[in-house]
C-alpha cells in the first residue's frame, strides 16, 4: 500500500501536466497502479471503519484510490452523521465507496440502498459488498429519474451518463428508469442521501421530492456537473430545489469540472 502522501502527490494536477508534456503518463499510471495494492486490492480507513476495495483491473483500482484520495473531505461530509439504524441512500453507487463504508458506520440494524444502473460497474459493487462481508444493502439495478420509463444513458470508461444530443443513436443504453419515490416506498425513510449521476442530479431531484421533503431526512449530499445538465438546467435550479425542499447549504466546494454540494436540515 503506498503512502497516502505518494497517492496526493500522483493526483497533483502539475505533476500530471509534466507527466502527459513528457509522454510518460501511460508508463508512470502502470507503475503506480502495480504499487498500489496488495493482490490487487486497495485497503482504506475512513470515519473510524476499515474498508478493502477490489476491481477488475489495476486501472479500475487506480479510480477508486483517486476519488478516495481528491474527495476524501466529500465523502466524510456525506456519511459522517450516519449512527447505528440509519438508513443511507445511495445514487449512483458505482464501485460501492459510499455504499461500503455507509453500511459499516449504520451497523446490522441500519440500512444502505444502492442504486447503480451500469452492468459492469454493480458487477464490482457486488463483490466489494461481498469482500466486505456488508449484509445490510440492497442493490437496485434502476436508473433513478423523475419518472417512469426508459432513460437514455451512454456507457463510458467508468460508468455511465446522460446521452448527449451530439452522440449517435448507436451508443445509446436504454435503462429502465423510476422515480426514486416510487423505487422506496417499502424502504425507511434514508437518514442521508448522496446523489452522483453524471448530469441527471436536477431529474433524480425531482423523483425524489417525497422523499426528501420527509423531516426525518436529514442530510443531502449532490454532485452537480454544470457541463453535462440538460439544456433549461443550471446549478442554480438544483441549489432553489434543495432550499425549497427545507435543506440548508452546508458547503459548495468547486473541483475541476464538479460542483459538491452538502445540505442539510
Amino acid at each position: 500500500m503506498l503512502p497516502l502522501a505518494i497517492r496526493k502527490l500522483s493526483c497533483n494536477p502539475l505533476v500530471r501536466g509534466v507527466a502527459h508534456h513528457l509522454h510518460v503518463s501511460h508508463f508512470a499510471r502502470g507503475v503506480y497502479c502495480r504499487l498500489l495494492a496488495r493482490n490487487g486490492e486497495l485497503r482504506v480507513s475512513c470515519l473510524g471503519v476499515d474498508a478493502v476495495f477490489k476491481t477488475r483491473n489495476s486501472k479500475q483500482l487506480a479510480f477508486v484510490d483517486y476519488i478516495l484520495t481528491t474527495e476524501r473531505d466529500a465523502i466524510e461530509a456525506a456519511l459522517c452523521h450516519l449512527r447505528a439504524g440509519h438508513t443511507f441512500l445511495d445514487v449512483g453507487s458505482h464501485y460501492g465507496i459510499f455504499s461500503i463504508l455507509a453500511s459499516k458506520l449504520v451497523g446490522p440494524t441500519g440500512k444502505v440502498i444502492a442504486v447503480e444502473p451500469h452492468d459492469g460497474a454493480r458487477q464490482v459493487l457486488r463483490e466489494n459488498l461481498a469482500l466486505n462481508h456488508c449484509q445490510n444493502v440492497e442493490v437496485l439495478d434502476l436508473a433513478f429519474s423523475d419518472k417512469t420509463g426508459p432513460v437514455a444513458l451512454i456507457y463510458h470508461e467508468n460508468g455511465m451518463g446522460l446521452q448527449p444530443s451530439s452522440d449517435p443513436s448507436s451508443t445509446l443504453n436504454p435503462i429502465q428508469g423510476t422515480t426514486g419515490d416510487e423505487a422506496l416506498r417499502d424502504f425507511p425513510i434514508p437518514s442521508a442521501v448522496k446523489i452522483d449521476v453524471e448530469g441527471h442530479e436536477f431529474a433524480v431531484l425531482n423523483g425524489l421530492k417525497e422523499t426528501l421533503s420527509n423531516k426525518s431526512c436529514r442530510l443531502l449530499s449532490v454532485e452537480i456537473h454544470p457541463s453535462l445538465l440538460p439544456p433549461g438546467v443550471n446549478k442554480d435550479s438544483i441549489m432553489t430545489f434543495v432550499q425549497e425542499h427545507g435543506f440548508s447549504v452546508l458547503s459548495q466546494t468547486a473541483r475541476s469540472m464538479e460542483v459538491q454540494v452538502v445540505a442539510s436540515r
